[in-house]
């Protein structure tokens, strides 16, 4: 009996020694990882928004809070982006959706009349490395940028009209989720903000 005893002491013993420390640097650096995370949403909404995302997380900080306004609309948060004279310039909404290893969540960025987009980048995607994952590249994310939806698809490198992208070569699937990512949020859009 007391044999059975000492191993589950030592198993604690054991289990406390190696899980404290882990803790112990977790509550140190919680704080940091939660204004890192504050600041790379507040890099892809003003991305995503159209404006010049400055180096800094001080400036980045700064031009969001002149500029960007969180509000909550009958479909849930989103962001109203104002120019220089603090006029409506647009909104941008964070949508998740389905991805080939896991979900994907977007910043889109829409214009004042929530016509075209201002705007895409993804904050959250676990796509296939050198094929899906270039979903990230700024060469993708760029290509939305004054596109109208509902979207299609065209092979990488090929003309693309205004309802259209350049699909990546090799992962079709990452890009038809994309595809359907924006879709689903055009359609929504105007129901978000009344």
């Amino acid at each position: 009996m007391s044999k059975r005893v000492m191993i589950v002491v030592f198993t604690v013993l054991v289990t406390v020694v190696f899980v404290s420390p882990i803790s112990l640097v977790y509550l140190i650096t919680k704080p940091t990882v939660e204004l890192n995370e504050q600041v790379f949403l507040r890099r892809s909404v003003l991305y995503a928004a159209g404006l010049q995302v400055p180096p800094t997380p001080t400036e980045i900080s700064m031009l969001f809070d002149s500029r960007v306004e969180e509000k909550t609309g009958s479909g849930g948060p989103f962001y109203l982006v104002k120019d220089e004279a603090g006029q409506p310039a647009g909104y941008v909404f964070l949508r998740n959706g389905p991805g080939l290893w896991g979900e994907i969540t977007a910043a889109l960025g829409f214009d004042a009349r929530l016509e075209k987009l201002t705007g895409v980048d993804f904050l959250k995607q676990s796509e296939t490395p050198g094929l899906g994952a270039r979903i990230g590249e700024s060469w993708f994310r760029e290509q939305f940028r004054g596109k109208r939806g509902p979207f299609t698809t065209v092979g990488e490198g090929e003309p693309a009209a205004e309802n259209q992208f350049d699909a990546i070569t090799g992962a079709t699937l990452t890009s038809n989720f994309v595809k359907d990512l924006l879709n689903a949020a055009v359609g929504q859009v105007g129901d978000v903000v009344d």
